[in-house]
């Protein structure tokens, strides 16, 4: 029962924000307990070292240890307040569901909403999966087009390959009926 407690007490103060420091916490303390300290280096006159002096000169005792141990309550009270409102927070928390919470209409409010927004998310989900359909579908349309007219491009290339052949060699025939023409005349 003492190890629970102690590690809820470890990890209460790990999770804590970081707190005032100790020792500017001893010096407000200090100078609080000791406030005629400032009063009557304000109120006197003279220079700075006269002012000082009279000040030091103000304090009657200084009290050091009771300081010590207000500052020490302090802490002490500061950590106890944390530690007991986050037990009555986890207290609160881990005993009621969310319909028993006040104002539990809230909660089967946000019930709906969370079911409301997971049913647009599996709708969203299909559509998604029907786009994705789309697109593959015009992609390999797309990839078909290209390939026939590339096929188409290649005939093509091919057809013009074999006509300027034939033009070349119409154009020699020519020629060489021109030559036999001029030779039989």
């Amino acid at each position: 029962m003492s190890t629970k407690i102690i590690k809820s007490v470890l990890v209460f103060n790990e999770n804590q924000k970081i707190a005032p420091r100790f020792l500017l916490t001893y010096v407000l303390i200090w100078l609080f307990w000791h406030n005629q300290l400032i009063t009557t280096f304000f109120t006197s006159n003279g220079d700075f070292l006269a002012r000082g002096n009279a000040a030091l000169a103000s304090v009657a005792g200084n009290h050091y240890i009771l300081v010590f141990f207000l500052t020490c309550l302090f802490f002490g009270v500061r950590i106890g307040y944390h530690f007991l409102k986050q037990k009555a927070d986890d207290l609160m928390e881990e005993g009621k569901s969310t319909e028993t919470y006040a104002g539990s209409d809230q909660g089967l409010a946000k019930t709906e909403d969370i079911k409301r927004l997971m049913t647009m998310i599996s709708e969203l989900k299909t559509k998604l999966a029907t786009s994705k359909e789309r697109e593959e579908k015009v992609i390999k349309e797309k990839n078909a087009t290209i390939s026939k007219l590339l096929s188409l491009q290649a005939e093509l290339d091919d057809m013009q390959a074999d006509n300027t052949m034939l033009e070349k060699s119409n154009e020699a025939l020519k020629a060489q009926l021109v030559n036999a023409g001029h030779l039989v005349l």
